[in-house]
């Protein structure tokens, strides 16, 4: 992991030093570090859930440098140059995420927010560098995947590919990265489209052979695919997490009547069959 290796102790130690003044040294995020959070993020953007590969970009979620804007002032931050180099504050980003991000970094409280090392308000206890403790106080109102262990119970999605925050920390989440944007809601709207376009297909094959068997077996590789949509590694899983839950308002509404209660038959035996929920 480059950000642990000993040739980057000195740099470490003068952006204590020289604070909100130090130029960073991006050649330790290039050394080894963002082909592991690549990893580590099974190769997508650790907001959007984009299979992005190369082009992912190291962020900082507690912003580097300092942002003291006139216009949106709740996003201003002094910069949080303790964190430069913390592991535990770096995430993969797509460069469109990363670009919309930039150093945003909104509190619930803007009183509460930690803008030193050292103990400037004498806080007891004071653990500058935990991230768990740097969320207990500050309250960020944007998610960092490192910390959110049930990052669903925050969004929603509509039939149409859009994201919709069910709390605070959701909308303002959408908001600063635009999880809204046209290619976002383009993906996931050729994800259903794709599903539902597969459906009807098995259907009109099953008009030709007539086979209960062939048919069941088809729509249950679809409903596999999308069971498989919803493991970590893979793109856009948690849209596909939500076409599982909630099969029937993304899938069934687009297809016509019959259609739709032969296939909510077959889905809901494939669920009890592999017992899934």
């Amino acid at each position: 992991m480059g950000l642990v290796d000993v040739k980057w102790d000195d740099i470490k130690a003068d952006v204590l030093v020289t604070q909100n003044d130090h130029i960073v040294n991006k050649k330790c995020y290039r050394d080894s570090t963002i082909e592991e959070l690549i990893s580590l993020y099974k190769n997508k953007c650790a907001v959007c859930e984009r299979d992005r590969g190369i082009e992912l970009q190291v962020d900082h979620f507690r912003p580097q440098k300092a942002r003291t804007y006139t216009k949106n002032p709740q996003y201003n931050n002094p910069g949080y140059y303790w964190l430069t180099y913390e592991w535990s504050n770096l995430i993969p980003l797509c460069s469109k995420c990363n670009q919309e991000k930039s150093n945003k970094f909104p509190l619930a409280v803007s009183g509460n927010r930690i803008s030193s090392h050292l103990n400037t308000q004498s806080l007891n206890p004071f653990s500058p560098y935990d991230i768990n403790w740097l969320k207990s106080v500050e309250i960020p109102l944007i998610l960092n995947p490192e910390t959110e262990t049930n990052i669903s119970k925050h969004f929603i999605f509509d039939k149409n590919g859009k994201m919709r925050g069910r709390t605070n920390f959701g909308n303002e989440t959408i908001l600063v990265f635009k999880l809204n944007r046209r290619d976002l809601r383009r993906k996931r709207i050729g994800i259903r489209n794709i599903i539902v376009d597969e459906i009807i297909l098995s259907f009109d094959r099953f008009l030709e052979h007539r086979n209960n068997s062939r048919l069941k077996g088809s729509l249950e590789t679809i409903f596999n695919r999308i069971v498989q949509g919803t493991y970590v590694d893979h793109e856009l899983s948690l849209f596909y997490t939500f076409i599982f839950k909630y099969f029937d308002y993304f899938i069934g509404t687009k297809l016509i009547t019959v259609l739709r209660a032969k296939t909510l038959d077959y889905f809901i035996e494939y669920k009890e069959e592999n017992k899934l929920k």
